[in-house]
């Protein structure tokens, strides 16, 4: 089982010091438009969010939080993480909470979502200070499910989804998901707005024959997916527009 809070621990402390090294005024190459100023000050503002709902127990989102100036950037940081850990370690993941996504409406969906929310604002840091350091294989491939499970494939439950054609196998060691070209139509009874045939990938839960195959390592596979490595780095059997297609509907839900 995927100790989540310490990977949330060993993140945190890791994205800090290398946004301390590349400076505050430096950019973040994966996030387009952003200095570093703006990428501690987005994972500091998440993390006391996501810490008050968690702590409180909401059954909706939290007041949004401001970040600070430069000068106590890095200290409102490191606190808001260390509050962080400590909540997620001592909730009950069953509790119920507020989250974003309708399926999971408990604590655990938070304790899950910020290890990698924080890892991959770590590898954000990081590249900005010049050099990714080693990522858990296991946490990785737990990040590959979520992106494409949680993040790509849930549906609200007033919207249909309709398969179509084009199927692609994401495999690494251990592991293998089947994303599909689909569908989504429906009307939001929160909005009113109303979508025909919005292009979608979904999880295919049934065996269905792949037009493409994308394989390698969990941690190439989790960067990849989060537009934070190249495709080069994995094993493309098959049709690779399908692979590069699967990657821009990915980029939707993976800023």
């Amino acid at each position: 089982m995927i100790d989540y809070p310490s990977h949330v621990a060993a993140d945190s402390g890791r994205l800090a010091a290398a946004a301390r090294t590349a400076g505050l005024d430096s950019p973040v190459p994966s996030c387009p438009g952003w200095m570093v100023r703006d990428l501690v000050a987005h994972v500091g503002k998440v993390h006391r969010e996501k810490e008050e709902i968690v702590r409180r127990l909401l059954a909706e989102p939290p007041a949004p939080v401001e970040p600070p100036q430069d000068g106590v950037l890095f200290d409102w940081f490191e606190d808001g993480a260390s509050a962080l850990v400590a909540t997620l370690a001592a909730a009950d993941p069953a509790a119920p909470a507020w989250t974003w996504h309708e399926p999971d409406q408990t604590a655990g969906f938070w304790r899950r979502r910020m290890a990698h929310e924080t890892l991959i604002h770590r590898v954000d840091a990081e590249l900005a200070a010049g050099s990714v350091g080693p990522i858990d294989q296991d946490l990785a491939g737990d990040g590959v499910d979520e992106v494409l499970v949680v993040k790509m494939s849930a549906a609200p439950g007033w919207a249909t989804v309709t398969p179509g054609e084009g199927a692609v196998a994401l495999v690494v060691p251990g592991a293998r998901w089947t994303m599909r070209r689909s569908f989504l139509s429906g009307t939001s009874p929160d909005t009113g707005n109303v979508y025909e045939g919005l292009e979608m990938a979904a999880l295919s839960a049934a065996p269905v024959e792949t037009d493409c195959t994308v394989r390698g390592s969990a941690v190439d596979m989790d960067l990849w997916l989060w537009g934070r490595g190249p495709l080069e780095a994995l094993e493309v059997e098959g049709d690779r527009e399908l692979a590069l297609w699967l990657r821009r509907v990915a980029a939707e839900d993976t800023q």
